[in-house]
């Protein structure tokens, strides 16, 4: 697999490592719904259900991004199981340095519940604190932001307290509640040293949102119960799919072993987060809610899906005929090569068996004293068991690259329906003009349905017009249960494009979805075939794309390429299954 860095917004992101840290996220919560974003600062946030890794780790010389990463993620994976975050309402209009304390002290509760559940932890992050305490040791402001690093250098040193001003000041508590407790006795103590007027953070966490969710979704508090339970699982056995050996065996040190381009406006999107406007990214923030086609992924949850079926226009037929007759010569080269190999598999002869029809001329055998004098003639079907899904994804990107791909499906309609193969043509894109908080929709155009495709054109194509976005991972999880529930041996899906997935909050995780919708294709027999019109050559797209659909990429420079380069792929396919 091709190593990827994509641009969100002038920000490098590698798409390999993205999903290598999404597989040990989901691992170590147990949760396949969690979703892993980049930003300024690292938290869980239960509203979303997001993972936030920090920009701190990226464009470093002495760590890598990954091992980063990894890092934000092994010191605060046990947020979910012991925060209490109905108490973090008690904090939501304190001051800024206040804030910090609590934060930093249910901060050192992560990493000692991780520990204590991993303890190897302990050895792989040792990297990560010494170069966080590099960046706490540096100079202060103020002394108020002086105290806040020297508070968390002593947390990565492990230490109960921490001394300062002549008074000890305590660095250890066992619950939500307890931290908000030692924080007032903190700020209490300070008070009359030093100011504690700060803008300085070293810790985040977007108390507004969580002040909202509490007040719609009583977050569990039988903390207690929780971490017995995450105890028990410990002792179950499980994989990363890190899809790196190093990685994998990184994760077995954890104790875990077994099988296994941002283009549009926010749409007056507001920073619900205390990060800098600068470091607010597209396709970062939150995803919860629900939508028709029950995709419970954080991801998808806001997106509805709505099949269209376009209408045909009288006026249409003409031109498809144009079309079609254009590239009829093509389409039947592939027929005839195809009907000839199954016509050959009906007629053929297996000989020298020890049972069926003796032979004309046994000479053969006789000679070599064997007893396999008899032939039995093949039975094979005068059809092929598969069946096809093509997708296009419309959206704007494609405006110049439509008329490419229509021709080449239109051919494809044609060599299936001759062979009498079941097909389905969809076109889909996300209506960015309808597109509002919490609702997202999605239109998928059924141009051709299985049951119709031996005996219809899919004249609608005609009337095809780039608009939108386009949430591919939605869309192939739709087809995909689709050609599941068909009976055929052989299923594929084929999917045209012009570059990543991007719709409203699904830029950088969009990526980490299509690829996992894709593998969720695959574990049902399914292949996805991407065919992937690149006019940029930009060497990042590319790697990303191999990452998305592996070694299932056809890349073609001009959309104009794609009659004269599908018919010979579909001969391939064809062809392999045949022999």
């Amino acid at each position: 697999m091709s190593y990827s860095f994509i641009k969100f917004n002038d920000e490098i992101v590698d798409s390999k490592i993205m999903m290598e840290i999404t597989d040990l996220l989901r691992l170590l919560l147990k949760s396949k719904e969690v979703t892993v974003t980049v930003r300024k600062y690292s938290y869980y946030n239960p509203a979303s259900n997001e993972f936030n890794l920090s920009f701190f780790w990226k464009h470093r010389t002495d760590i890598s991004e990954r091992e980063g990463f990894r890092y934000d993620i092994l010191t605060r994976y046990p947020s979910p199981y012991i925060f209490n975050y109905p108490e973090y309402d008690r904090m939501k209009d304190r001051e800024v340095f206040a804030q910090q304390v609590f934060l930093s002290l249910e901060y050192y509760r992560n990493r000692r519940t991780a520990i204590e559940w991993r303890p190897m932890i302990r050895k792989i992050i040792q990297l990560g604190d010494r170069i966080k305490t590099d960046e706490y040791q540096k100079n202060a402001s103020n002394d108020a932001e002086a105290f806040l690093r020297s508070f968390n250098i002593a947390i990565l040193e492990d230490r109960e307290n921490m001394e300062a001003f002549g008074e000890s000041f305590p660095l250890i508590s066992e619950s939500t509640g307890e931290s908000i407790t030692v924080t007032e006795e903190i700020i209490e103590k300070l008070s009359s040293q030093i100011s504690l007027n700060t803008s300085y953070r070293i810790h985040d966490m977007p108390f507004n949102e969580i002040n909202e969710f509490n007040k719609t979704t009583p977050f569990r508090k039988d903390a207690e119960r929780l971490d017995e339970k995450a105890e028990e699982e410990e002792e179950e056995t499980s994989r990363v799919d890190t899809k790196t050996d190093r990685d994998a065996d990184e994760a077995n040190m954890l104790g875990e072993t077994g099988d296994n381009t941002s283009r549009k406006s926010a749409h007056g999107r507001q920073n619900p987060h205390e990060d800098d406007v600068s470091d607010y990214h597209e396709g970062f923030g939150k995803n919860t809610g629900d939508n028709l086609m029950e995709d419970s992924g954080a991801i998808n949850q806001h997106a509805v899906l709505n099949i269209v079926k376009p209408k045909i226009k009288l006026s249409q037929y003409k031109d498809y005929q144009r079309i079609f007759e254009s590239y009829n010569a093509v389409a039947k080269k592939v027929i005839g090569d195809i009907t000839q190999i199954l016509n050959y598999k009906m007629n053929a002869f297996e000989t020298r068996r020890t049972t069926g029809k003796l032979m004309k001329n046994p000479i053969g055998p006789i000679i070599d004293d064997s007893p396999k004098l008899f032939v039995k003639k093949n039975t094979e079907s005068k059809e092929l068991d598969a069946a096809f899904t093509v997708i296009i994804d419309q959206s704007f990107s494609m405006t110049e690259n439509l008329e490419g791909c229509r021709n080449g499906v239109i051919i494809l309609n044609n060599i299936l329906k001759s062979l009498d193969i079941p097909h389905r043509i969809v076109s889909h894109h996300e209506d960015t003009f309808e597109v509002m908080k919490n609702h997202y929709p999605n239109n998928i155009y059924e141009h051709m349905d299985f049951g119709k495709s031996k005996y219809y054109y899919p004249i609608s194509l005609m009337d095809i017009e780039a608009s939108g976005d386009n949430r591919d991972g939605l869309v192939i999880r739709h087809e995909t249960e689709k050609l599941r529930l068909r009976s055929e041996k052989d299923r594929f899906i084929i999917m045209f494009s012009d570059g990543l997935p991007s719709a409203e909050q699904y830029n950088q995780s969009g990526i980490i979805d299509t690829h996992e919708a894709v593998q969720e294709a695959r574990k049902y027999g399914i292949q996805v075939i991407n065919i992937f019109i690149d006019e940029s050559n930009e060497e990042n797209t590319l790697a990303a794309i191999r990452n998305i659909y592996d070694t299932n990429t056809i890349i073609v420079n001009d959309a104009e390429e794609i009659a004269a380069a599908l018919p010979n792929l579909l001969k391939r396919i064809l062809t392999k299954i045949l022999v």
